[in-house]
């Protein structure tokens, strides 16, 4: 079998085409420093980039949209803290070097979500491919979860509602598979201590594997006339 037969049948081929099509996804946006979509997706931008902006240690790091003019002089903030602080401290982080450009902050900013999403997207498909044991199914099953018209609209949104969500649930889910299939915990217990730093939706995965393992560990032990302690413990310690 010669070497491209190998290479076309392989997973590598996959990711590469993989990684082609996320790469359009920065071309197409490589010029929109600025507001184009009306609506909830110019909103959330304009929301998230405020919150960002205004985080730092002058106003001990709260997470607020603006302030008003309070009893005695005194400000008023206008909270907005639905979401853990990392999502908006990684926008920051972005748009910090940028000063005053506002185009430039956009477009940083816009570059961060794309890079998210596409990590999110990254994440899926090498998750998807240690199930399956099959790239190009997990190439088309990943493709089409991220090229739907919803996912396309708000995946350059500035928002922590979307990319950086998607990449905290992902980074999980990914490190729920790994377990599964290494016991590795450590690794998954490192990617859901970040990921609770950028989004709650976490939880929604976290609490029925946590359910559903600890069940199943039960009746285990339950069959074996064991301790159910013991195997929690050993499979920590992984």
């Amino acid at each position: 079998m010669s070497q491209t037969s190998v290479f076309f049948r392989s997973g590598r081929f996959p990711l590469l085409l993989l990684l082609l099509a996320l790469s359009t996804l920065f071309l197409c946006n490589v010029d929109k420093g600025y507001l184009y979509r009306p609506g909830v997706h110019d909103f959330h931008t304009i929301m998230n980039l405020a919150v960002a902006e205004n985080l730092s240690a002058g106003h001990n790091f709260r997470l607020f949209r603006w302030l008003r003019p309070g009893p005695g002089d005194a400000p008023t903030y206008e909270m907005y803290s639905r979401f853990p602080m990392g999502g908006f401290a990684l926008v920051r982080l972005a748009i910090l070097p940028f000063g005053n450009d506002l185009s430039a902050r956009i477009l940083a900013a816009r570059m961060l979500m794309l890079l998210l999403f596409s990590a999110a997207a990254l994440l899926a498909f090498h998750s998807l491919v240690r199930i399956t044991s099959r790239g190009w199914v997990a190439l088309a099953a990943t493709l089409m979860a991220f090229s739907s018209y919803y996912m396309l609209f708000h995946g350059d949104s500035v928002s922590v509602e979307v990319s950086v969500d998607l990449f905290a649930v992902l980074l999980v889910f990914h490190g729920m598979v790994v377990f599964v299939q290494e016991g590795r915990f450590r690794q998954l217990l490192a990617k859901t201590c970040v990921a609770l730093l950028l989004g709650w939706h976490v939880y929604a995965f976290l609490a029925p594997f946590i359910l559903l393992g600890l069940a199943h560990e039960a009746v285990r032990a339950w069959k074996d006339g064991t301790a159910l302690w013991p195997r929690v413990r050993s499979a920590g310690a992984a």
